[in-house]
């Protein structure tokens, strides 16, 4: 039994540590507790919330302690770094509801690509908790079918 605690941790230290998958840890949550899934996207939500914000506000700091970090950033920078400008929204949207770009260098490169960043935030972590709901929401269904 994992307790919300240990989800809402996994998934702040998921949005930077991609082996600590967010996605995993609600998959593991919603079979072994049962809740419901909106009540586990908002768990998990508030983890990546925390992590994204503070990525939001300080990963120009992070990027330069962090090479790995400022590497992958940079790559992300490269391909996506124009369209960013141009089209943060979707950008935005695209990162926090697929994961491509990842959501965690989205809100990295946010502040320093987009025109406007400010409402870039809210609207990734509002993408995030859709697609925790609708993980939740599968897996949740999906234990009713299959006897795990």
């Amino acid at each position: 039994m994992m307790p919300a605690a240990t989800l809402f941790g996994i998934t702040a230290l998921g949005t930077v540590f991609w082996p600590a998958s967010p996605e995993a840890a609600v998959v593991l949550f919603t079979t072994s507790q049962r809740w419901n899934p909106v009540a586990v996207a908002l768990v998990a939500t508030g983890g990546q919330a925390v992590s994204l914000t503070l990525l939001f506000l300080f990963g120009a700091q992070l990027r330069a302690r962090w090479r790995w970090f400022d590497r992958r950033c940079e790559r992300v920078q490269a391909r996506l770094g124009q369209r960013m400008a141009r089209n943060a929204i979707v950008v935005a949207s695209a990162s926090g509801l697929l994961g491509f770009p990842p959501v965690s260098l989205s809100a990295t490169l946010a502040p320093a690509l987009a025109p406007r960043p400010r409402p870039l935030l809210p609207l990734m972590i509002v993408m995030r908790f859709v697609r925790f709901t609708v993980i939740a929401a599968l897996v949740g269904s999906a234990t009713g079918w299959w006897p795990w």
